[in-house]
């Protein structure tokens, strides 16, 4: 799955999930952006270098962006089963001492699955980024993105967006829209009202348009109330209560403002 539209001026980066398709996919108004698909840890990189560029960025890269603009009104969020980060653990085992990262992995899977596994679990296991071909069936995954749809772990994963969700007791907030340009951001705002509407409104043609097996199809329509992309008051506490999840874990100096527009 790639989108490529070239019809203005203005980058829209997004990472190359079905859940930013969901996005990319559902109005019109989007079609005057130009939409680029990259690895979701490469965004935040393309918008520091273009300034005038929008991007759909893990919500823990605000940590290192501080200074950037966060639409009030876009953002991809969960509390259930439906997920873009998933746990496979294997069977019968006594400790968690590695884990291996799978897929487009980003900051959030890295520091949220490390105070999962210290709030949940008691223990500090280390996270090795896998570069095997093929998936073992004696080692713990955390995969990230569409190879969840693998029909080989497809259904027996744990979403960590559930996990998170019941720990701070808000909507998971994984992904924002995001850019250097405020302008940008507002403009966009504007054109997205009612996204959480519109989406369910158009999941019918858009989910014709992704490639998904029957058994995915199926599993997406049923949880598809745990998904969220509209950014509300409840989203915005939401994030704030993340970033002070990883303060008070020690994995960030200071609790700070984010720059919503």
């Amino acid at each position: 799955m790639r989108l490529f539209y070239f019809m203005n001026n203005t980058n829209f980066y997004i990472p190359q999930n079905i859940f930013s398709a969901f996005v990319a996919l559902t109005t019109p108004a989007l079609s005057n952006y130009n939409f680029i698909t990259k690895n979701a840890s490469l965004i935040t990189r393309e918008l520091n270098n273009d300034k005038e560029a929008i991007g759909l960025i893990p919500s823990c890269e605000l940590i290192n962006n501080k200074n950037i603009f966060v639409s009030s009104k876009i953002a991809i969020s969960f509390d259930g089963l439906l997920s873009n980060s998933y746990f496979y653990f294997k069977p019968n085992q006594k400790e968690l001492s590695t884990i291996f990262l799978r897929g487009d992995v980003t900051l959030n899977e890295v520091l949220l699955s490390k105070i999962l596994f210290s709030e949940l679990y008691s223990t500090d296991p280390e996270f090795v980024i896998d570069t095997k071909e093929k998936l073992s069936d004696v080692d713990n995954y955390i995969i990230v993105g569409n190879e969840n749809l693998d029909p080989r772990v497809f259904g027996k994963g744990m979403s960590l967006s559930d996990e998170i969700a019941e720990l701070i007791d808000f909507p998971y907030v994984n992904f924002v829209v995001a850019s250097y340009n405020q302008e940008k951001i507002e403009k966009l705002n504007k054109a997205m009202l009612n996204l959480d509407e519109i989406v369910e409104e158009n999941l019918d043609k858009i989910i014709k348009k992704i490639d998904l097996s029957t058994d995915s199809e199926k599993f997406i329509r049923e949880n598809f109330n745990s998904v969220y992309f509209e950014m509300t008051s409840n989203e915005m506490d939401a994030l704030k209560e993340l970033i002070k999840l990883l303060y008070y874990h020690g994995l960030i100096e200071d609790i700070f403002e984010i720059s919503f527009a």
